[in-house]
């Protein structure tokens, strides 16, 4: 299958540095910082306050490995969660504030104020590192899937899997990985790894996924296509067959987001939903359209209670 190893962007956030060698100026960028101007987000490194608060926690943490990129030492990688978000992997739990590294051959963990280093438990990994425009060495992909799969919760674990399958990770590789490791965290690592499913289209769809498990539904279809002679095709994020229920998982972005859009004005794409479900109602053998939010992902009992009323069966 074919990779797509696509970077992050890194937001233009301009970090000053404190010095020894420039005393009057750390002096000033230390006042601008104790008056809440400037935000510390590493030793000696500081950026605007305001511009700081209006990043989303992966931008914040890319900033953070930016700032002490020239701290890593040669025989370090960016590894773990940190370099899942340089590949602009999705998190749905809050970020460390310390960059997570691997020391190549290393057989010790340490930790600092910065950054955590990781000992080395698969040098296998080296001949599928990734280097960064801006020299930055990172774990290979199928690495930081096994990483992520063995650090991370499970929801966690399962949103980094289905992004990294679609973009060509090779899940038998991860499972050799996985395999190597010792038994702290692998069988819920496994697991992850073999419940992932590239066709869930976004962190949303993930985190339903394991919500539906979590409660015991009937597996549901991911993607559905429903077919009308003369009509375009309407896919679903889920049909469960058996209850006859279609569950669309509603991310505000789509509304908030112009690209998204496709150009058009909220109230035209909003309309454009209203026909889109009225077609899927009339379809054989759906009964029920549910829609979803971020906000019933994280909510069991009212996520149970959507699925109940609709007649989806739960047997946990």
């Amino acid at each position: 299958m074919h990779r797509q190893i696509s970077l992050a962007p890194i937001p233009a956030l301009p970090v000053l540095r404190t010095s020894a060698h420039r005393p009057d100026e750390s002096d000033v960028i230390r006042q601008r910082a104790r008056s809440g101007e400037l935000a510390r987000i590493a030793r000696g490194c500081f950026v605007d306050a305001a511009g700081w608060d209006a990043l989303r926690p992966a931008e914040q943490h890319l900033v953070r490995l930016q700032a002490a990129a020239d701290r890593i030492r040669p025989d370090q990688v960016v590894s773990h969660v940190s370099a899942a978000v340089v590949l602009g992997v999705p998190m749905v739990s809050s970020l460390p504030g310390r960059i997570h590294l691997t020391s190549v051959g290393g057989d010790r963990r340490t930790t600092n104020a910065t950054f955590i280093v990781h000992a080395d438990l698969d040098p296998g990994f080296e001949a599928s590192s990734i280097t960064t425009p801006a020299g930055l060495r990172l774990s290979g992909p199928e690495r930081i899937a096994a990483d992520t799969a063995l650090t991370l919760p499970f929801v966690d674990a399962v949103v980094a899997m289905d992004d990294l399958l679609r973009r060509g990770v090779t899940r038998e590789r991860v499972r050799e990985m996985l395999e190597r490791r010792g038994p702290k965290g692998r069988r819920r690592a496994l697991r992850a790894v073999d419940f992932a499913d590239p066709s869930a289209d976004s962190p949303g769809e993930s985190v339903a996924r394991t919500r539906f498990d979590e409660f015991g539904t009937e597996p549901p279809v991911l993607q559905h296509r429903f077919r009308e002679p003369g009509r375009p095709d309407i896919v679903v994020d889920f049909w469960f067959p058996a209850a006859g229920v279609v569950v669309e998982f509603d991310g505000e972005v789509k509304y908030r987001d112009a690209t998204m859009r496709g150009g058009l004005p909220v109230e035209d794409v909003v309309i454009a939903e209203k026909y889109r479900e009225d077609r899927l109602r009339a379809m054989p053998g759906v009964r029920h359209v549910v829609r979803l939010r971020w906000a019933d992902l994280w909510d069991g009992a009212a996520l149970r209670a959507k699925l109940r009323r609709a007649g989806v069966r739960m047997t946990r």
